[in-house]
């Protein structure tokens, strides 16, 4: 990079920081796969973390271009044994290969956040901080041969009491194409973001806050759960510890099946909950646009990758079981007692429609849970079977390749007393990218049911 190219990029950064900060009164770009291939983040991102079409086919494809080349490759792996020795195997390890670079990548985000929310006695608390950073990401992800992949990801945050923590998010060791079909058959294992959540988890979004009304409802009280969750919610895992089967058929039918930890830690410090597993699965498929394998045949594309015309409907269900893992509740007395997820139960439709710049997505999922309640004495006092429902929609709009608006609607009908209103939140989001791997964010949130429940952030993420 020349002397001059370097001063520009500097004040070009200086500058994003300065105009996020006067706006106001997590994360999954993968730049190790762009050194890799020497291409752009947008290659693969309409803008990151949100995947086009294209990179949802590079993802499910184990980190590999769809149809890919010798020639695509542009810094070669590093080769771990001989090309003979395949023909020798058994007789000889089979060979594999690494990196050929640091398959590394940082992810880092700055937030100045101006948020109100109600005390326990009705008054309005404002806090208007300057989070520098509140988070960083680093990523590690490659492919290891020729059938597998590996992503792994370490967090550090910055908690609200000034603390920080720092977390192994992701870590996981991929096979795929291993037997039958090309595609038909792939094999994760270690803790990763389940496919079950495919289109909607966090990694993918392109806002910054997640949706909460399915992954941080908290099912579990005396009558069912009323509100949302920073931990111990039951709703949809964020990331899970297992092992997950997925794979494409037929370049448009898409499945996923998992076995995985459950709640925990439990009381006697187990890092899952109790001897149960929890089982999940889903199934989709894909009408028009590129197929989930990167297939295009019989079909024309814009030169616009993030451009089609698509509708891709699914459905996902999941089960868990929660017997032996206490969660301490104060009853209506003022005594402490006991509530246990004996067993959960959720099913889900999901559907996306693209639609040359937009793209609406959404879930509407339903949960049962069984709860007992314990008291003092560990004498069960009370079982009951509650529902609950939630659903949210989404739409992103490329406005201008850099420049993107997402608006999502959440809403949750709580089980329990009638009396109980649903839980309501608005999500908007507006972003610029000032490069490729750099960007912008102004997202405000809020509840719909408490105009003093608001959230606005000022964002700014860049990638390396």
């Amino acid at each position: 990079m020349s002397m001059h190219r370097g001063r520009l990029s500097l004040v070009c950064f200086l500058s994003t920081v300065v105009v996020s900060f006067l706006i106001v009164p997590s994360a999954s770009a993968i730049p190790a796969f762009a050194r890799k291939y020497e291409t752009s983040c947008q290659t693969c991102h309409t803008g990151f973390p949100k995947l086009n079409p294209f990179g949802e086919a590079f993802r499910l494809n184990g980190y590999r271009m769809p149809k890919e080349t010798e020639e695509q490759i542009k810094i070669k792996p590093v080769s771990l044994g001989a090309e003979a020795y395949k023909k020798m195997w058994p007789r000889a390890i089979y060979p594999s290969d690494l990196p050929g670079q640091v398959p590394l990548a940082l992810n880092v985000k700055m937030a100045s956040v101006y948020a109100s929310s109600l005390d326990d006695t009705g008054h309005a608390i404002v806090h208007n901080d300057f989070q520098f950073p509140q988070e960083a990401n680093l990523f590690a992800g490659g492919t290891l041969g020729e059938h597998m992949s590996f992503l792994g990801e370490v967090t550090w945050s910055e908690n609200p009491d000034g603390s920080s923590s720092t977390e192994i998010e992701r870590m996981h060791l991929q096979a795929g194409s291993f037997i039958g079909p090309e595609h038909l058959f792939n094999i994760k294992i270690g803790k990763f973001a389940a496919d079950l959540d495919d289109g909607f988890h966090e990694m993918w979004l392109s806002t910054d806050n997640g949706v909460d009304n399915l992954f941080s409802f908290n099912p579990i009280g005396l009558h069912g759960g009323t509100g949302l969750s920073d931990s111990g919610a039951i709703s949809l895992p964020v990331n899970v510890k297992g092992i997950e089967l997925y794979g494409v058929g037929a370049h448009r039918f898409f499945y996923t099946v998992g076995v995985v930890n459950g709640l925990g830690p439990s009381a006697s410090g187990n890092v899952d909950g109790n001897a149960s597993k929890d089982v999940y699965a889903r199934a989709d498929y894909k009408f028009g646009g590129m197929g989930l394998d990167g297939d295009t045949t019989g079909v024309t594309l814009p030169p616009e990758n993030w451009r089609e015309r698509s509708f891709r409907v699914g459905v996902l269900g999941y089960h868990g079981n929660g017997r032996g893992v206490d969660f301490p509740i104060t009853d209506d007395t003022g005594a402490t007692v006991n509530v246990q997820d004996r067993t959960f139960n959720r099913a889900g439709l999901f559907a996306s429609w693209y639609y040359d710049d937009l793209n609406v997505f959404g879930v509407a999922m339903s949960g049962r849970d069984r709860l007992d309640t314990f008291a003092a004495d560990g004498s069960l006092s009370n079982a009951q079977s509650l529902r609950y429902s939630s659903w949210f929609v989404q739409s992103d709009y490329v406005i201008l390749p850099p420049l993107q608006a997402s608006l999502r609607y959440e809403s949750v009908t709580p089980p329990g007393a009638a009396d109980v209103k649903s839980l309501r939140a608005l999500n908007v989001g507006l972003s610029y990218f000032f490069y490729a791997n750099v960007k912008t964010m102004v997202e405000y949130r809020r509840d719909l049911r408490e105009s003093k429940n608001y959230q606005l952030s000022t964002i700014l993420r860049f990638a390396f």
